[in-house]
């Protein structure tokens, strides 16, 4: 099971960064801006700063709607036992299939979303082991955006540009992937 894109949703679904992590980044052989009437993927990356194919942009998004269900307003955060907290309040875990994936998710006490895209090699007799797994690489990014959220000159709410935060979360799913989902 390997990590294939994350993202970091604000308050108010708007992404704060979004990144896919297959070095062989391709564009989609559809022109993008035929299929969604968007600028070309080098324009978009320049702008937004985001490193992602439409596609999964797509899946992120459409991920969003189950973590809306999940973790939205009354009866919201019926996925939630009473007494947890910490890592464990806040790790959402399997949101949606979509095609040869799985999408999980993470909210924070702020209402940031983290979302996970990963290959569906799982096998059912170590899903918890995989979850687990899973649950503590976002556990780890969700740290690393705090830090970033500590910069005294960053607006709250503005995507996330920092070198260091991109670095880091690469070596964690690099590590991940690595591991084959066993941090």
């Amino acid at each position: 099971m390997a990590a294939i894109s994350l993202s970091i949703v604000g308050k108010n679904n708007k992404p704060l960064f979004i990144q896919e992590f297959d070095e062989n980044l391709a564009i989609d052989s559809i022109s993008e801006e035929l299929l969604f009437g968007l600028p070309p993927l080098q324009e978009s990356m320049a702008s937004s700063g985001f490193r992602c194919s439409t596609r999964h942009q797509f899946i992120m998004h459409a991920a969003l709607d189950r973590f809306d269900q999940l973790a939205g307003p009354p009866p919201g955060y019926g996925w939630r036992k009473p007494a947890e907290t910490g890592g464990d309040g806040m790790f959402v875990g399997f949101l949606s299939p979509w095609e040869d994936t799985r999408i999980y998710g993470y909210v924070t006490t702020t209402r940031i979303k983290i979302m996970l895209v990963v290959e569906d090699d799982a096998i059912p007799e170590i899903q918890s082991s995989i979850d687990n797994d899973i649950k503590t690489l976002l556990s780890k990014i969700h740290e690393l955006y705090v830090e970033d959220m500590l910069n005294p000159f960053k607006e709250v709410g503005s995507p996330v540009v920092s070198q260091r935060f991109q670095d880091k979360v690469q070596q964690f799913v690099y590590a991940f992937n690595q591991s084959e989902g066993m941090l």
